[in-house]
């Protein structure tokens, strides 16, 4: 099929990270093949697209350049160039670290820079030995938490989440995606983030202009309407909604049942949706059930948002 890759999950949540590399994939439009161990996953496919660089629950990982019994069997020549070696054993054989780095790095032409090398390898040990060149990209969460924002709000998705929930959507650089409740923007500002055409609304006047102070922040162009759920209605198609919508407990839902709120929605995301999907954060089965009325259930995870709460990630088409 093509070029071999090696990703090292999060070890967060025992189904989401790999949920989440598929979805990138697939929305790619990437085919694969996949091998598992553990929380190491050894692909093979023509090309991984933005995988590294996109992916919330990734650890580390890329192209796999060797694969070898023994450390000692490496044979790697990088001319003039700087590089560092790091080494991750997922097997119960004992091994010092840094004997092993050692090993390796003496088996590579090149200057070690440890700081900051040009290439950056890793020797993954699963039984057999991956040298790696390691591609993943540090998503810089931190410096977009809400803390870090102009705009904060007590309820907002932390940058993470609010990545993950967009990757879970299926969706490409250029794709047309709707928040249409999107508070301080978590959700607008990682999908601008990685390329998406990314549009918000809320009802809320310092929701609007919150979302609105968080873009300009970080350079950001999404575009923001003030208005209820129903705005989405005079703006056209959507190739993917991607959302966490209000659960009444400190959050405006302008006075309106919860439950009716959410059956209005879902009416309104299938008619501005054909194709695609809608990733939601949902509190309670019972919502599920609310959205299958207008859309079929592709996935849904268990998972903890906001210190005490606890929510369905939910994937629907």
């Amino acid at each position: 099929m093509g070029m071999n890759f090696i990703a090292i999950l999060s070890k967060e949540h025992e189904e989401i990270p790999f949920a989440e590399l598929r979805a990138i994939l697939e929305g790619e439009d990437i085919k694969f093949n996949f091998k598992r161990i553990g929380n190491v996953i050894i692909l093979e496919s023509e090309s991984i697209g933005k995988l590294f660089k996109r992916a919330s629950m990734i650890k580390e990982g890329g192209r796999i350049l060797q694969k070898v019994n023994d450390p000692s069997d490496i044979s790697l020549d990088l001319g003039e160039k700087t590089f560092s070696v790091r080494y991750r054993n997922f097997t119960d054989k004992r091994e010092d670290p840094r004997e092993v780095e050692s090993i390796v790095g003496s088996r590579i032409r090149g200057r070690v820079n440890l700081r900051k090398p040009e290439i950056e390898l890793l020797l993954i040990n699963i039984g057999t030995y991956y040298l790696v060149i390691n591609e993943r990209e540090d998503p810089s969460f931190y410096s977009r938490i809400n803390e870090k924002r102009p705009f904060k709000t007590n309820l907002a998705l932390q940058p993470k989440m609010a990545r993950l929930l967009v990757n879970l959507a299926r969706v490409k650089e250029g794709d047309r995606i709707l928040d249409p409740f999107c508070g301080g923007g978590s959700i607008l500002i990682e999908a601008s983030m990685m390329g998406m055409n990314a549009e918000g609304i809320d009802i809320s006047k310092k929701m609007y202009h919150g979302a609105r102070l968080n873009l300009m922040h970080f350079g950001l162009n999404a575009k923001v309407y003030l208005g209820d759920v129903s705005t989405a209605l005079s703006l056209g198609k959507f190739n993917a909604i991607v959302t966490d919508p209000p659960y009444g407990r400190g959050s405006s839902t302008n006075k309106e049942k919860v439950e009716q709120l959410y059956k209005r929605s879902f009416n309104i995301f299938r008619k501005i949706m054909d194709k695609g999907h809608l990733a939601i954060i949902l509190p309670s089965e019972t919502y599920i059930d609310i959205a299958r009325e207008n859309f079929t259930l592709k996935e849904k995870y268990y998972m903890k948002v906001h210190r005490s709460l606890v929510r369905y990630i939910t994937v629907l088409v």
